[in-house]
């Protein structure tokens, strides 16, 4: 385990490529912001990086974690990515809602794995409209070992339904006349090649999906079971964790630093100039209680918590950057693209990001061949700042805005 920063000599931390703000235009952040991201269903290793951080006591365990001063004073981001991949997704919201009754200030980003786990949940309840029936299925396999906890903690004393083997395929799966009828309507979101991507994705995840249960050890009946369970825990009003999604927001501004899960475009870089980032904010959270996924997943909105800089995604030019410059953001703070050896630091666009995810869930880290226990925390402190510790950095990593200003 990575020793508490305090203790140890630091290495400078810059970015290969010459960049330039003034020195008397960067903001500090609000409060001491300790960025924690890509959690993916790893309740263990948030706990390690809650440590790791000083924010809880070393005797504090996932059953009863005691928080420091510093727990209690600064802010707490969760960069996105509760869900998947990992071994406790439900122990991992259980520490969650132990900070929230600690009134720690917890901020709460959403990452395409959340959004995607939103969707395919309440699809349930809209398996006839075209914009939802396939997004129970678009949670893919990797869903599957969430379902398996929710259906070993939550149903094994309940009756198991004995719907018929179609009727259930019918509850939570996409009809044939989906296929036909989803270009249409696509239309007007997607481009043909997305369309021709996302049928292609559908067809294969209809059976991987069932495959991926089944290895878990669920029937097609108990698959069924534990998906109306977990849309019960999650998005029923009145569930146990319904309070996750409610307070999902897309981005997060603290000085001169701008947070999110994926990135951002320069539509969005507009949006933040015309309307500022409560807004959209806001917008997003209306397009959550309404229902509106399909038109918010695949918009600029959407590019916040799934963009990877590709080609395929909406573009952030030079433009986008001169617009968050202008209103004094010089940094970009995401997870999303996994990184092997600790966070990294890069310049896009002219402006700086902070790439966070160190891949902490210990199965994706054993498909790695990664030794050691995932744990991992960005600090941005208000004397400006920011630590990077993680397990893969013998030192931690250290940034100053005066490092780099004219």
């Amino acid at each position: 385990m990575t020793k508490p920063f305090t203790s140890q000599i630091t290495h400078a931390w810059q970015p290969e490529n010459p960049v330039q703000f003034p020195s008397n235009a960067w903001l500090m952040p609000d409060k001491e912001t300790y960025f924690f991201c890509d959690l993916h269903a790893d309740a263990e290793a948030f706990l390690r990086s809650l440590k790791l951080s000083q924010l809880v006591t070393e005797e504090s365990s996932l059953e009863e974690i005691q928080l420091t001063d510093k727990g209690l004073q600064g802010q707490i981001m969760i960069g996105g990515d509760c869900f998947d991949k990992g071994p406790s997704n439900l122990q991992l919201f259980h520490l969650l809602h132990q900070l929230k009754q600690q009134q720690v200030d917890l901020v709460l980003l959403a990452g395409n794995h959340d959004i995607r786990v939103y969707a395919g949940l309440l699809a349930l309840n809209f398996m006839d409209d075209l914009r939802q029936s396939h997004f129970f299925v678009r949670m893919g396999r990797k869903v599957a070992s969430f379902l398996a906890e929710v259906y070993e903690t939550y149903c094994l004393n309940e009756p198991t339904p004995t719907l018929t083997e179609s009727t259930i395929l019918k509850e939570l799966m996409p009809q044939d006349d989906w296929f036909e009828r989803f270009p249409e309507y696509a239309a007007d979101f997607m481009t043909p090649s997305q369309i021709d991507k996302e049928i292609r994705q559908i067809k294969h995840k209809n059976v991987d999906l069932l495959k991926a249960c089944a290895d878990f050890g669920l029937e097609l009946n108990q698959v069924y079971q534990a998906a109306h369970k977990a849309k019960q825990l999650f998005i029923d009003e009145g569930g146990e964790f319904n309070w996750f999604f409610r307070e999902l927001v897309l981005m997060h501004r603290s000085g001169s630093y701008l947070f999110s899960h994926a990135g951002l475009d320069d539509h969005i870089a507009e949006q933040i100039l015309e309307q500022g980032v409560e807004k959209l904010n806001m917008d997003f959270k209306h397009a959550m209680s309404k229902g509106l996924i399909f038109q918010m997943y695949y918009s600029a909105y959407g590019n916040v918590f799934r963009t990877k800089y590709r080609e395929k995604d909406f573009p952030l030019t030079e433009v986008g950057s001169r617009i968050l410059k202008s209103q004094r953001i010089f940094a970009l703070v995401n997870g999303h693209r996994s990184h092997l050896n600790g966070q990294q630091l890069f310049v896009r666009q002219g402006l700086l990001n902070f790439e966070c995810d160190t891949q902490l869930n210990a199965n994706c880290r054993k498909q790695s061949q990664m030794n050691t226990p995932g744990e991992a925390v960005t600090i941005f402190s208000i004397n400006g700042i920011v630590s990077a510790l993680c397990s893969e950095l013998s030192h931690p990593k250290q940034f100053h805005p005066e490092m780099i200003s004219a």
